[in-house]
């Protein structure tokens, strides 16, 4: 039967020499199929039908029903037979060229195997069914061929099927299988975070373990090199230079104790002396006859407030001459400021030189004695001869009008 359409497929017309390309209604109608269903893909179709707007097929013979659509229209000069010209000739536009080339039936034919190699089946047929050259034979050879194909295609598509069944039923069992992976891969990931994350735990608190070994390590590596035992002992010779100044300033200040203590016993050995006597001195001056009225102290304590220690014992005796007692102290340089009001109580009367005596002793000394109404002398100098001057002064001037 093929060979049968094969004698048929150029029309009578054709045999004549053709110059220009066929058109496709000018094919016979037999070849309408294979060129619709080979060189057009299912795409292709569709956007043909878009195009020309061919009917909405639907169901599972609606690709059928366009396919033949076309087919049945392709035999035709009209809209929809021209644009599928068009859309074929643009779209094997460089094959159509390439082809256009050739002269002769032996070159086509040649080209048309050359194609069959590379797989470029869908160009070279609808090249060669137009190209005004091809001869009955080759187009005869060409129909068979792409024939033959569809056939082969069938049973390749009907394995396929059987395969992609096949494949299907695996796939399905594989994502069951991957979504089973995909639990326990979860599981293992929340697994893996938690240990990860007790892991940087236990990585901190050896860290800090680390930390604190090194510290101790440091710190044994320094006593060993001597460092703490050099600061120890450095720290040992500050202390106990410490006590030893504690020490010298304890006996320091427990001299001066011992030493108010016992000008204290003196001065109270002074007063009841002073007390024993003063009936007698009272009698002594009271009468006409006494010897030292006027010329001496009469057993008077004078105080002498400032000045150097060791002159003290020349004032002491320049009174003691002059029948007078004597009492020093030394203005707070090493003497207190009770002992002061101690002395300045004892005194009769006080002098004190203003260029050796401290600012708060002299406010002292004028304070006591003016509220105790006893006489005050300020020395110009703590000399001898400033002293004996004083001494005369209060003779002449002060104990004579307590005498009157």
């Amino acid at each position: 039967m093929c060979d049968a359409l094969a004698k048929h497929i150029i029309k009578e017309g054709d045999l004549k020499v053709r110059t220009k390309r066929r058109k496709l209604w000018e094919l016979e109608m037999h070849l309408h199929c294979p060129v619709v269903g080979t060189c057009l893909t299912q795409a292709d179709i569709k956007k043909i039908a878009t195009k020309c707007q061919a009917p909405d097929f639907e169901g599972r013979t609606a690709n059928y029903k366009l396919h033949s659509f076309f087919v049945s229209q392709a035999h035709y000069n009209n809209g929809v037979g021209k644009l599928l010209h068009k859309y074929l000739d643009r779209k094997f536009n460089r094959t159509i060229k390439a082809f256009s080339r050739l002269k002769t039936s032996q070159e086509l034919e040649e080209k048309w195997a050359e194609a069959m190699n590379e797989g470029d089946i869908s160009g070279a047929f609808w090249s060669i069914l137009t190209h005004p050259n091809s001869s009955t034979d080759l187009l005869g050879q060409v129909y068979g061929e792409v024939h033959m194909l569809s056939h082969l295609e069938g049973a390749a598509n009907r394995a396929d099927y059987r395969e992609i069944a096949s494949l299907r039923s695996e796939n399905e069992q594989l994502k069951a299988e991957l979504d089973i992976l995909r639990k326990s891969s979860r599981k293992a990931q929340v697994k893996r975070d938690q240990l990860i994350g007790q892991l940087k735990v236990d990585l901190k608190e050896a860290e800090i373990k680390a930390s604190k070994s090194d510290e101790l390590e440091a710190r044994l590596l320094a006593e060993r090199d001597g460092d703490t035992i050099a600061r120890l002992e450095k720290r040992i010779d500050c202390l106990t230079m410490r006590v030893l100044q504690e020490t010298d300033r304890a006996n320091e200040l427990q001299d001066k104790l011992t030493q108010a203590q016992n000008d204290n016993q003196d001065l109270k050995a002074n007063i009841k002396q002073q007390v024993v006597a003063m009936p007698e001195i009272t009698a002594c001056m009271q009468s006409e006859g006494c010897p030292v009225a006027n010329s001496d102290l009469c057993g008077r304590c004078i105080a002498y407030i400032g000045g150097q220690t060791k002159q003290a014992a020349f004032f002491r005796k320049k009174v003691e001459e002059k029948n007078g007692q004597f009492i020093h102290h030394d203005g707070g340089l090493h003497d207190g400021q009770a002992r002061l009001q101690s002395i300045l109580a004892q005194a009769d009367a006080v002098m004190f030189p203003v260029t050796c005596v401290s600012h708060e002793a002299t406010r002292e000394i004028k304070r006591i004695c003016i509220k105790q109404e006893k006489p005050f002398i300020p020395l110009r100098s703590q000399g001898l001869g400033a002293f004996t001057k004083g001494l005369e002064s209060l003779e002449g001037e002060y104990f004579e009008k307590q005498v009157d």
